[in-house]
């Protein structure tokens, strides 16, 4: 048996890969959610979004694809193709990662490094899968 005394954490994040074909703006995100100005919910989007231009990394164009989705652990076939599909087409692809430390958007990046979200559009691509790296 093992005691630790002291300072214990268990602390969570979550990769994510998005891409957008005209660009990530803050009106091109909350259309692909349906969000508008008026809705309930408006606030709680946009502290995603900021949260997420302020995380993004942009995957380069000479990486290994494969490989690379691989290392940010986005193990699922069907994923892996769409991004696949999405890189190959030109369109820019970003990855990042939200942790529960709440660094950059607080408690909503808190709740997204513990919850899945996967939204597919023509337009938008966002794979928040609840995952670690």
């Amino acid at each position: 048996m093992k005691i630790c005394n002291g300072f214990v954490t268990n602390s969570s994040s979550t990769s994510y890969v998005i891409s957008c074909k005209n660009g990530i703006t803050k009106e091109s995100f909350m259309q692909a959610f349906g969000v508008h100005d008026e809705s309930l919910l408006y606030d709680l989007y946009e502290k995603l979004y900021s949260t997420i231009v302020q995380t993004l990394k942009n995957i380069p164009q000479h990486e290994d694809i494969d490989a690379f989705l691989e290392s940010i652990y986005i193990n699922d076939d069907k994923d892996k193709e769409e991004i696949k599909r999405r890189y190959l087409n030109g369109e820019t692809v970003f990855y990042g990662k939200l942790t529960d430390s709440g660094d950059y958007g607080g408690m909503i990046e808190a709740f997204y490094s513990h919850e899945s979200l996967i939204v597919i559009g023509d337009d938008i691509y966002l794979n928040l899968r609840n995952s670690v790296y």
